[in-house]
């Protein structure tokens, strides 16, 4: 094991393995679907969500979806020095959810990879997207009242280097 800011966490070596046992591994959300997170509330300023349905709409719910992938990774992958990105989502949302419905979110980690070097371990990856691990979701949000799926599909994220993040955001 070695030891960064006081957070233990494993050799290069053992992180590998630590990742592999991520596959399988189930987390689940439970919400309740607030009255301002419906179509009209998501761009109240576009008229095309302004005058949809008062039901909740699917931008929220991908951030539900997204919301147990990243508990999952923030409390038993996410390293000092590294921070969460969201590359890609899948989804597709099936049946609609009205305010109060009470919603069960939960992923299901389905690969777990290294997708480069980790400038921590071995310096700077020079790959255009850098080092990290990749892991991907399947995801699904059922209503906890009738069992019905609200939506199901794939949520990819992984975990980078915060440094080498924020150097390669666009400045305005």
């Amino acid at each position: 094991m070695a030891t960064t800011l006081g957070h233990q966490r494993p050799a290069t070596a053992d992180r590998a393995a630590d990742v592999r046992q991520a596959v399988g591994h189930v987390e689940y959300l439970d919400y309740t679907v607030p009255p301002n997170q419906l179509v009209p509330d998501l761009h109240p300023d576009l008229e095309a969500f302004a005058l949809g349905e008062p039901v909740f709409a699917t931008g929220y719910l991908v951030g539900l979806l997204e919301a147990p992938c990243m508990t999952y990774l923030r409390r038993h992958h996410l390293q000092p020095g590294q921070t969460l990105v969201g590359t890609a989502i899948d989804i597709t949302h099936r049946a609609p959810a009205h305010p109060g419905d009470r919603l069960i979110a939960a992923a299901r980690c389905t690969t777990a990879t290294h997708t480069g070097t980790d400038h921590r371990d071995r310096g700077r990856s020079g790959g255009r997207r850098g080092g990290g691990t990749r892991f991907e979701f399947a995801v699904t949000a059922r209503n906890h009242h009738n069992g019905v799926v609200i939506a199901r599909g794939h949520i990819t994220q992984h975990l980078v280097d915060v440094d080498t993040f924020r150097t390669r955001l666009p400045r305005p």
